[in-house]
């Protein structure tokens, strides 16, 4: 049923390594059922960008690394591990043209501007020979990137075409102690829902 309402369409996870999961656990659940000679997996774009493609069905569930969604020094896909990270103000348009033309686009970040008091933002080009950085608080930072991905999407995709969806930060889930669990155990292996209101998420 998920192929066939996937036909002759390209969806794709943008983000961090939430979406990436999310990607990977999608594909796992599809690629099964498609013969070896009817899919592909490739990277592009200095492995930013990887695509799973269903040839019969014309389909494609893509991901791609930008764990602020804004251009920062921590786009490298493979080597992104920078504790000094540093985002270009409302650069949108080093990512934005990979997206354009999907019909599903699943997007998400934030854990990656959570490195402090402070997030240290760009006003030029990572180019420029002279560095001009400025510090916003966290919230700040965060809603100055956020805002700019809403306006690209508003200026850049048809809501008649295009179903956008945010995925927002994981739950915790480290200590099952937390949701009432055995003390010393994690989420692993729970396959029942948090029912209470008040749980911290």
């Amino acid at each position: 049923m998920m192929l066939e309402t996937l036909r002759g369409k390209r969806m794709m996870f943008v983000g961090d390594f939430l979406n990436h999961g999310q990607f990977v656990s999608f594909v796992c659940l599809l690629h099964q059922l498609i013969p070896e000679d009817q899919k592909s997996m490739q990277t592009f774009d200095h492995d930013s960008l990887t695509v799973f493609t269903a040839k019969e069905y014309n389909a494609t569930i893509e991901f791609y690394w930008a764990p602020f969604l804004l251009e920062s020094n921590s786009d490298n896909a493979v080597v992104h591990r920078i504790s000094d990270r540093v985002v270009r103000k409302g650069s949108i348009n080093k990512h934005g043209p990979h997206w354009k033309n999907v019909d599903i686009m699943v997007f998400n970040t934030y854990l990656w501007w959570m490195t402090g008091l402070n997030m240290k933002i760009l006003l030029g080009s990572f180019d420029d020979e002279v560095k001009e950085i400025v510090e916003l608080s966290t919230e700040d930072a965060y809603r100055l990137g956020m805002k700019s991905m809403l306006r690209w999407v508003k200026l850049n995709m048809d809501p008649k075409k295009t179903r956008v969806f945010f995925t927002s930060m994981s739950p915790s889930h480290l200590k099952s102690i937390d949701w009432g669990g055995e003390a010393g155990k994690n989420c692993y292996n729970e396959p029942s829902m948090i029912e209470d209101p008040n749980y911290y998420r």
